[in-house]
């Protein structure tokens, strides 16, 4: 049996990364195959669903081969395509393979040699170091995530952690293959919840609110929480004098032609809750490169401009009859179809009858200056550096109209925006409007940017009933859970959880420091918000996101401490870890193989999570790889008591290959990884 040049080249490298040499050496046999049997066939349309064996006696790595047998592919039964592939591999005679079997109903199964795999994959982890996982996938293509965007009226709550979670987990593994990444947090200052609490400032002298803990700001109460109370305080007005709904419209329109002094009273206003916004989200090592402000798109006339295009080029209508009359809209769809909104037009307003715009216009003119498409509108955006952040990284803002920094204080208007892809982090609930928006950017003919646009969509955070039910819900109708609503003050507050969270840490064990509760604290929330799919609702329960055994960020953090106090009892023992391992033992303990198999696939997993945009699915991963190491911990003896000089060096150097690569992952995550707890 002949067996191809470019096969026998392919067996003879020594693997890299096990999945991606194993698909190789099956697309080299599968080529011979068709050769041999002078089948028509492109090879590409064969499925090469390469996975780990369903049980340990078929092997380590499986192919099934039924969906190759079909007419249109090889078109013999997928037993004898398994056994003509097995025949054409054991031809090769690579050393990375141990054992080919077959078995029903057309499996081809691999069986590796454990040693020489196991110390390539050691070596190639060590050797990487901090870079293991990393690549140049993303050629430095230039990526606007667009996460975070909470109101600046009142204090974060956990639904906005959700958001910054993923977001910036996002930020952090589109980094890791590559991408050049601008995370940017979109302060939405001129809408209709900021306008309530200016509403409520104007209010208060009048003595027409009533709030329950009295109208001032409480000794050490944040600003952001006493705009909180103060939010729901406007709502109950509202409800009790609609009349009071005029005085609103009134402000809008003022925040957002920039009359005075109303804008000014909203821009100081926003100021200090972002400030504190941006304090909370630190506490979970949240950062980013660029604050975008709705004040500043309005007041540099980006919107103004971006509205003269859209009318001038016909994308918009302004029907003169009908619910819509005096608008100007999208049109979009039949008009009768119901929308995620709960309204009954698929047609989108951009501009009120009033003249106010709406959050969907202001979308538009955002998302063109992301692709640097308004650069020819005439329209100047200033930006200055807004501070240094918790890890360092210099955040700069958008000028506002009020800001008098001085002007050599400004960067190069080029250097922000002008991306190639844009991912919004933004809730299902927006999945209409957004689809408005890159509606709109195709029919101005930005189609390529269109099609660039990405929503990365996620479903609201609820509270479990329990929750609810400590936060005074009447949670009398039994259901799971219960949602927000920050109008009626039923929420919990982002710093309450990390709060609770942290006193928790400390309560269990008394004897970690402060900042080692607050970053268990972090990790465990963080970790909560992303391991769900983002499509999957979350009813928060306080008691399971501080959980400590089981799929938690504590769980992960007290894996990855484990790992490091054994290297550490080894140093202290006078052990010296070799740099390099000559030969890994002939037999290989099961959990240990099952260790360096999932270290091998950290590189894959994190590339398909990132093309994915699936935070999720590099949480699941580091789960299983801490669970895969306590298997080791608890089925090994004492690595530090073992006799055998071999085996001793082997699972040192296994576990430096299991810190590292844990290292790597719960950085990605945000975490600040843990050596000792």
């Amino acid at each position: 049996m002949s067996i191809t040049s470019q096969a026998q080249e392919t067996a003879d490298v020594t693997p890299g990364d096990l999945h991606d040499y194993l698909v190789s050496l099956i697309k080299q046999a599968a080529a011979a195959y068709i050769a041999q049997e002078q089948i028509t066939c492109d090879i590409e349309q064969l499925t090469i669903d390469l996975r780990f064996s369903a049980q340990a006696s078929f092997g380590d790595y499986s192919i099934p081969l039924m969906s190759w047998s079909a007419k249109n592919k090889l078109g013999r039964p997928p037993l004898e395509i398994a056994e003509g592939l097995a025949a054409i591999l054991r031809g090769m005679e690579t050393p990375a393979i141990s054992e080919l079997t077959v078995t029903k109903p057309g499996y081809l199964n691999f069986r590796l040699n454990r040693p020489v795999i196991g110390h390539e994959i050691i070596e190639r982890v060590l050797d990487a170091g901090a870079d293991f996982g990393q690549s140049d996938a993303g050629t430095a293509t230039k990526v606007i995530v667009e996460h975070t965007n909470i109101n600046s009226n009142k204090a974060a709550h956990v639904g906005h952690l959700r958001n910054a979670s993923l977001g910036d987990t996002v930020v952090r593994m589109l980094r890791s293959q590559g991408y050049r990444v601008e995370a940017e947090n979109y302060i939405d200052d001129t809408g209709v919840q900021v306008a309530d609490v200016v509403v409520g400032f104007l209010l208060l002298p009048e003595g027409i609110l009533e709030l329950p803990e009295g109208t001032d700001q409480l000794p050490g109460e944040s600003f952001d929480y006493y705009c909180s109370r103060l939010y729901v305080a406007v709502g109950k007005a509202y409800d009790q004098q609609p009349e009071l709904l005029e005085r609103r419209k009134m402000v809008l329109y003022a925040i957002e032609h920039g009359e005075q002094p109303i804008a000014d009273l909203a821009a100081d206003l926003s100021r200090k809750i972002v400030k504190a916004h941006l304090a909370t989200v630190a506490r979970l090592n949240i950062s980013y490169d660029l604050l975008t402000w709705e004040s500043a798109i309005l007041g540099a006339g980006l919107w103004k401009r971006t509205f003269e295009m859209l009318r001038d080029r016909g994308v918009l209508e302004h029907p003169e009859t009908g619910p819509l009359a005096g608008c100007w809209v999208v049109p979009f769809g039949d008009g009768e179809a119901p929308t995620d909104e709960g309204d009954h037009t698929s047609d989108k307003i951009v501009v009120k009858s009033d003249g106010t715009a709406t959050y969907t216009g202001k979308d538009i003119a955002y998302q063109l200056w992301k692709f640097g498409l308004t650069d020819d509108l005439d329209v100047q955006l200033h930006f200055v550096p807004w501070g240094r952040q918790h890890d360092g990284r210099l955040l700069w803002s958008m000028r506002p109209a009020q800001d008098t920094m001085p002007a050599e204080m400004e960067s190069d208007p080029k250097r922000f925006g002008h991306a190639k892809w844009a991912i919004n982090v933004i809730d299902v609930r927006q999945s209409y409007p957004q689809q408005v928006v890159y509606e709109s950017l195709r029919r101005l003919g930005y189609v390529e940017q269109a099609e660039n646009s990405t929503h990365l969509s996620y479903a609201v955070v609820t509270l479990s009933a329990a929750t609810a039910a400590s936060l005074g819900v009447d949670t009398s109708d039994g259901r799971e859970y219960y949602a927000m609503s920050g109008r009626k003050g039923i929420e919990v507050k982002a710093d309450d959880l990390i709060n609770k969270a942290a006193a928790k840490m400390q309560e269990a064990k008394p004897e970690i420091t402060h900042e080692t509760a607050a970053i268990l604290a972090a990790s465990a929330i963080r970790y909560f918000m992303v391991r769900f799919s983002p499509q999957q609702i979350i009813a928060l329960d306080m008691d399971e996101v501080l959980r400590a055994n089981g799929d938690t960020g504590v769980y992960l953090q007290y894996a990855y401490a484990r790992a490091n106090s054994i290297l550490r009892k080894l140093e202290e023992a006078g052990y010296e870890v070799p740099e390099q391992l000559e030969a890994l033992p002939d037999q290989l303990d099961q959990s240990e193989w099952e260790l360096l198999r999932h270290i091998d696939a950290y590189p894959r997993t994190l590339s398909e999570a990132t093309r994915q945009l699936a935070p999720h699915m590099l949480a699941s991963y580091v789960y299983d790889l801490a669970a895969h190491f306590s298997d080791f911990y608890e089925h090994t003896p004492p690595i530090v008591k073992e006799t055998q000089e071999q085996v001793k060096a082997f699972r040192a150097q296994l576990v430096r290959a299991t810190v590292q690569t844990l290292d790597n992952a719960l950085r990605l995550m945000g975490f600040v990884p843990l050596e000792r707890i």
